[in-house]
């Protein structure tokens, strides 16, 4: 019997890579990939504990998948599920929680589920394990199954951030190695154009085997595989764009003039009492680094506005380091209060309200300055130049990005899902470009000098 699958994944993109390696072997295994919300034999849920809305939504969504096909049963997985199994034990329908411990065996697990090996009884089967205890999972992808691919490189964090429950959920750094992510990348640039190197801190990898220079030296290697034509890499700290690492990456012919940055404020006081490695000082110098070896680079960075104690003068310097900085985008978030961090517990919470007054601000001022960039960036490709790798075609229009990581939008009667095209740009909003497509090809854009 061919088994029905579906998946609800929520959180980071390591998350979606897991997600992406589970379907593949309950493929492997005889079973159908459907969408969530169909009816279905068994959903996956992969949860997300960043904060306590992650928590919330993902409850939430393993009660939907229960009213959605009540006589399928549920697995639990991820980051929610390793640090509060009750929580998920007592949702009715689940027939399995795993956390992060035993996700590379869900599929095999559910399947003795479905063909009734493992009685589906009142209690649901628990198999969470000591996550510090827990080597890097086995999963290994043979084909992407969107336009861009992620690689997991790294599990784990060892920052001990204040904010952050993480450590907790996912243990300590582990890095799959270096032939494997290789032969991974080896195969699936056979049905990709994009690879996206992640992790759960991608700056740490080779660093449980000693290793220095590691993530660059991976790079170099996955560039030089046949196929691989637009390379980028996860979230990172600040601290990893050494000289070293730049020059390394600015040779690389594939690798994508966008960076992002797990960055958080740009007031030094405030790095401090969230624990970071850097501080605003250091952290500009390395994004001036950036931007020297990579010219014209667009930047990306996570901004955490009313950390507990922050003034308006911190707030103020963290205002002032973007306007100066320029960033392309800023992912903002309010602080949000995590139970079981040393954040949670710190005097001098900041009010919900200012909170929202500080993040608007910063929003307020961040869409200027990227209104600004994409006015330049039209201006520069409105004769062609905007290599666009397009990844849907949704209501007549083309949606893709750039190899800025510019969302661009081109109506066309022709369907560009997962090629890659160039593109003459017309306009923007200030969020997104549009433009026109001439119809290249990925080959033929490759031949270009």
């Amino acid at each position: 019997m061919s088994y029905r699958i579906s998946f609800y994944t929520l959180g980071c993109r390591v998350n979606r890579y897991e997600s992406d390696a589970m379907a593949e072997q309950f493929e492997a295994l005889g079973c159908r990939i459907v969408p969530f919300g169909e009816e279905c034999d068994l959903t996956v849920i992969n949860t997300c504990a960043v904060t306590a809305e992650s928590d919330r939504k993902s409850m939430q969504a393993v009660r939907r998948a229960a009213k959605a096909s009540p006589n399928a049963k549920i697995v639990v997985a991820g980051c929610s599920s390793q640090i509060s199994q009750s929580a998920a034990e007592e949702c009715g329908g689940v027939v399995l929680v795993c956390g992060n411990t035993n996700k590379d065996s869900v599929a095999e697990t559910a399947l003795r589920f479905l063909n009734g090996e493992i009685s589906a009884g009142e209690k649901c089967k628990n198999t969470v394990g000591d996550i510090s205890k827990s080597p890097i999972d086995s999963f290994r992808l043979t084909r992407a199954r969107r336009a861009r691919a992620y690689i997991k490189i790294e599990d784990g964090c060892e920052n001990k951030c204040a904010y952050c429950i993480i450590p907790r959920a996912r243990g300590h750094v582990r890095s799959k190695s270096e032939a494997d992510v290789l032969s991974e990348a080896s195969l699936i640039a056979e049905s990709c154009p994009e690879i996206i190197l992640t992790g759960i801190e991608t700056a740490s990898y080779g660093r449980d085997r000693a290793e220095r220079g590691a993530l660059a030296s991976l790079l170099k290697k996955t560039d030089a595989i046949s196929g691989v034509n637009r390379l980028t890499v996860g979230s990172l700290d600040p601290s990893v764009l050494t000289e070293d690492f730049l020059e390394t990456v600015s040779g690389l012919k594939s690798f994508l003039p966008h960076l992002h940055l797990s960055l958080q404020s740009g007031s030094t006081s405030v790095l401090r009492r969230m624990r970071r490695r850097y501080s605003a000082e250091s952290a500009w110098e390395r994004i001036m680094l950036a931007k020297k070896y990579i010219p014209g680079v667009f930047l990306s960075a996570d901004v955490i506005v009313g950390f507990p104690g922050e003034t308006e003068s911190e707030f103020s310097e963290t205002m002032e380091f973007f306007r100066k900085a320029r960033f392309f985008h800023l992912h903002i978030f309010p602080y949000s209060k995590r139970l079981g961090t040393e954040a949670a517990d710190m005097d001098f919470q900041i009010d919900e309200v200012e909170k929202k007054e500080r993040a608007a601000r910063l929003s307020g001022m961040q869409a200027e300055i990227k209104r600004e960039i994409l006015e330049k960036y039209v201006a520069e490709r409105e004769k062609g130049g905007a290599e666009v790798l397009f990844e849907q075609k949704k209501n007549g229009v083309n949606i893709g990005h750039s190899r800025h990581y510019v969302e661009v939008r081109v109506k066309d009667s022709r369907d560009f899902s997962n090629t890659v095209r160039n593109v003459s740009l017309t306009k923007t909003n200030g969020e997104v470009c549009f433009g026109a497509a001439d119809g290249k090809s990925a080959e033929e854009l490759a031949k270009k000098p």
